[in-house]
């Protein structure tokens, strides 16, 4: 670690903005490559990527991005937003998560420094690349998770039904905590701490015409599948 740090942290951390957010996008996905393919230590996967994430999280666009309700992403900064919860994006592309579904697997040690980012910056864009990464594979072990991002973007944009309902946001959220609850059901009985949570998110969204909203929590309700 040392020596990553001497010979690549500190000097990616010491660039002009547009250029630290451009190295991050090709040197972080690098990592990646070599940390899914066992070529580096978990822990040193995850250092790195705090690492990166703090220099980010210091940087004036992120914090322009935190307090702007644009739908719209700067590209140099969104590369290296997407790159750090495992997304590609660029100009011509919408952001796509790049691991595999085994991968998800080893995603659980990186929540702390994902979590960090999501409330740091509420944003649409954040949003999005969150859950194309958590899409990729449901798991019952992401639930906390999930819905901590949730009910912080629910912080941010209570009352946005563009960011809930025309960005999909809602629909999406509602459709994996689903697919979750039909993995393990007893995750959402009514004495579980995530269930008061889950269930302030639902009145909320169903407020907001998130029509899944309702079917999940008729569901939660009766036992049955959100659908149709």
């Amino acid at each position: 670690m040392p020596e990553i740090e001497q010979l690549a942290l500190a000097p990616i951390s010491s660039l002009p903005e547009e250029s630290f957010f451009d190295i991050v996008g090709l040197f972080l996905r690098s990592v990646d490559e070599v940390f899914f393919n066992d070529g580096v230590e978990e822990s040193i996967a995850i250092t790195i990527r705090s690492a990166l994430g703090n220099r980010l999280m210091a940087s004036s666009g992120w914090k322009r991005l935190g307090r702007s309700r644009s739908a719209s992403i700067e590209r140099h900064i969104g590369r290296a937003i997407a790159t750090l919860f495992f997304n590609d994006h660029d100009f011509i592309q919408s952001a796509k998560c790049y691991l595999l579904p085994k991968a998800v697997d080893r995603l659980e040690p990186f929540f702390p420094v994902l979590e960090k980012l999501v409330e740091s910056g509420p944003s649409l864009f954040v949003a999005i690349v969150t859950l194309n990464l958590l899409e990729v594979s449901p798991r019952s072990v992401h639930l906390s998770f999930m819905v901590t991002a949730a009910m912080t973007w629910l912080k941010s944009y209570p009352n946005d039904s563009d960011f809930w309902v025309d960005h999909d946001i809602g629909r999406r959220v509602c459709v994996w905590i689903d697919e979750v609850r039909r993995q393990e059901p007893a995750l959402l009985d009514t004495d579980t701490p995530v269930r008061f949570d889950v269930d302030r998110l639902l009145a909320a969204l169903i407020s907001l015409g998130v029509a899944d909203a309702k079917r999940m929590e008729e569901a939660l309700a009766g036992g049955s599948r959100v659908g149709g």
